[in-house]
């Protein structure tokens, strides 16, 4: 067991990636959810041990995708980034059952977790999530857009399952005190709203990064259908789209955006992405777009802002 390449499996598993996950779920919770039902008297459904199983939950469902991902991805990444995906450390069937084992405690644990809830109607969300993850791996990434709509539309609902599992104290929250309700419900839609646009541009931009392979493996995506100019400038409009997203509650002038601690970490991310947008209109090689990748997960990890200093 000396020998075991646990360096691949930190990186099979994206592990920085998985600790994003879990501190953006422990902040919409903790950061503006409790605070405001504890304001107004409100038992959170999510006791702390449940909130530990859901998070471990997504946790295991990311991992199976990321799992799956690169099985499916071992031909291109041989040619986009040679040497780079780490099955050939581990061996395909390892990874398949390290993909077996999370799929399968992730249920085990959901399973636990909804019983203890009363929510057995939030069963369905467990197969649905791996299911799209498995889904857009072994087919999606050939169909133009959907692919890319997908793995926006999970990284979403990443924050959006905590509101969902908590949606009797926000209902409840919104009775008793509608500002306060008004405001958490804001935040967290506006995160999810900037996940879900500045994932498909990161996604559009990992694209770019992958043409010669995607190209050669028969991918349909939008660079291979579109040409890499054509790409970009449709990339510069999702740029824009997170944009005015983030700067849309200044103009509608909601208070709780106010505070200077939140508009810093506005005007921070608004100056970062116009300078990722600037780098994209500049991009024309492999290494450029691998930069831009790197700082758009940068600038991902820096929208947690907006829940850390609401």
């Amino acid at each position: 067991m000396s020998g075991y390449p646990y360096l691949a499996v930190v990186k099979v598993l994206r592990t920085p990636n998985l600790l994003v996950v879990a501190l953006t779920q422990l902040l919409v919770f903790y950061r503006i959810l409790l605070p405001a039902f504890a304001a107004e008297g409100i038992a959170s459904t999510l006791t702390d041990w449940k909130l530990v199983e859901l998070i471990s939950v997504t946790l295991l469902i990311t991992a199976s995708g990321y799992l799956i991902n690169d099985i499916q991805d071992v031909k291109t990444d041989s040619i986009n980034r040679p040497g780079t995906n780490p099955i050939a450390q581990l061996g395909e069937n390892t990874v398949m059952w390290y993909y077996a084992i999370c799929v399968f405690v992730g249920f085990m644990i959901s399973q636990i977790l909804a019983y203890r809830l009363g929510e057995r109607d939030l069963l369905l969300i467990y197969p649905l999530a791996v299911g799209m993850l498995s889904i857009y791996s072994t087919g999606m990434k050939r169909v133009p857009v959907l692919g890319n709509v997908l793995v926006a539309l999970y990284c979403a609902g990443v924050p959006g399952i905590i509101l969902l599992a908590e949606r009797s104290g926000v209902r409840a929250l919104i009775a008793a005190n509608p500002d306060a309700g008004a405001n958490a419900l804001r935040v967290c839609l506006l995160f999810m709203i900037f996940a879900f646009v500045a994932t498909l541009l990161r996604e559009l931009v990992k694209d770019l990064e992958d043409l010669r392979g995607d190209r050669e493996v028969g991918r349909r995506t939008i660079p291979v259908m579109w040409g890499a100019s054509r790409s970009r400038l449709f990339g510069i409009v999702l740029g824009l789209m997170v944009f005015f997203a983030i700067l849309s509650p200044i103009f509608f002038g909601w208070p709780a955006f106010m505070a200077p601690p939140m508009l810093g970490c506005i005007i921070v991310l608004l100056i970062g992405l116009l300078y990722i947008l600037f780098q994209l209109y500049r991009a024309e090689t492999v290494p450029d777009y691998h930069r831009l990748s790197s700082q758009l997960k940068l600038f991902l990890l820096g929208g947690l802002g907006l829940l850390a200093f609401f």
